[in-house]
């Protein structure tokens, strides 16, 4: 397969072979899809989780959300998170 890119990306997979960060260009590109493909296949289970939410709701199942409610949603949030943040200023 040959692909085409813009010369600002070649400079960038250049940039990146030459920093050492990959051994070489088809490396940076193989990284590239990956992470395409993970972040579609992301995508792809939120949208089967929205889809779960709305027949849920429409089948009556939904709960209010009310203070005490979202404040767990927001402390159980703000633990998941909070490993990442470890290294972040």
């Amino acid at each position: 397969m040959q692909v085409i890119v813009p010369p600002e990306m070649e400079a960038f997979v250049a940039d990146e072979v030459s920093g050492g960060r990959f051994p070489s260009a088809a490396d940076v590109v193989r990284e590239g899809l990956q992470l395409l493909r993970e972040r579609q296949q992301k995508l792809e289970a939120l949208r089967r989780d929205v889809d779960v939410a709305i027949a849920e709701a429409d089948a009556g199942l939904a709960v209010p959300l009310d203070d005490a409610l979202a404040s767990d949603i927001k402390a159980r949030g703000r633990a998941r998170l909070q490993p990442n943040r470890a290294g972040t200023p």
